[in-house]
């Protein structure tokens, strides 16, 4: 039972923010009727304006006004849904402020219907336009079908980024086997000095005990000569050493 007034409470909370969306009504006080006609009229002059505006092709005239330019960008992204205008239905002025008048102008299109809501500051000094917004009426079905697609869309979005996070952190570990194989191959370029220097250094060590050797070599014959007589009058001189095999 829980479940179900669970279920219930949701359907009835999605079908009041439909309700508030899609309703295109003005709070406000009412005015007086030969009033609200004069406001009424107004609103209408400035619907006029707009459609002959982009029917010209003249939006870039107006880009840089802060209060023409973006009405005419509102109206004619509005128009693309609302198609031909066929003429006004649902029009009403109120007094939303002591000196602000909220005046809507319906717009009975060919596709769909559309509000234009003009703000107007009336203080005493003067009467100037505060803002103008045009608010295209999609049905119940349109709106239901554009909250799926955003949905989709948004849970489309996060999956995709979440596969490829997860694709990111499942190639982390053959970072490990890259940095190995870099540094396997920065030692293999050091062996080579690493070679020649040992082999520079036995041939070093070689020459070393050569020399040493020789001259104890010279030496011993230098001595044998003396103590025998036998001294060349010459000299000698060791021109090489070779290992005997003989054991």
């Amino acid at each position: 039972m829980k479940k179900w007034l669970a279920i219930l409470g949701i359907i009835t909370c999605v079908f009041s923010l439909t309700a508030c969306g899609s309703s295109d009504g003005v709070s406000g006080t009412p005015m007086d009727p030969m009033e609200e006609s004069q406001w009424v009229a107004s609103g209408e002059q400035v619907a006029d304006y707009l459609k002959q505006i982009t029917a010209a092709g003249q939006q870039e005239l107006y880009a840089d006004d802060p209060i023409l330019g973006p009405a005419i960008t509102s109206y004619e992204s509005s128009m693309e849904d609302v198609g031909e205008v066929l003429g006004y239905q649902n029009e009403y002025a109120v007094r939303s402020d002591k000196e602000e008048v909220t005046i809507n102008i319906g717009l009975d299109g060919s596709d769909h219907d559309a509000d234009i809501v003009i703000v107007v500051s009336d203080k005493r000094t003067g009467q100037e336009l505060s803002s103008i917004t045009t608010n295209t009426a999609f049905s119940f079905g349109e709106l239901m079908t554009q909250a799926a697609l955003n949905t989709v869309l948004g849970m489309g979005t996060t999956f995709v980024i979440l596969i490829v996070l997860a694709l990111l952190i499942s190639c982390f570990k053959f970072i490990p086997n890259i940095l190995n194989a870099f540094k396997k191959k920065e030692p293999a370029k050091e062996e080579a000095p690493v070679k020649a220097a040992a082999v520079e250094e036995a041939e070093e060590e070689a020459e070393v005990d050569d020399g040493e050797l020789i001259a104890v070599i010279s030496a011993a014959v230098a001595a044998y000569e003396a103590q025998t007589g036998t001294a060349s009058p010459n000299g000698f001189f060791v021109r090489s050493i070779r290992k005997s095999r003989k054991r």
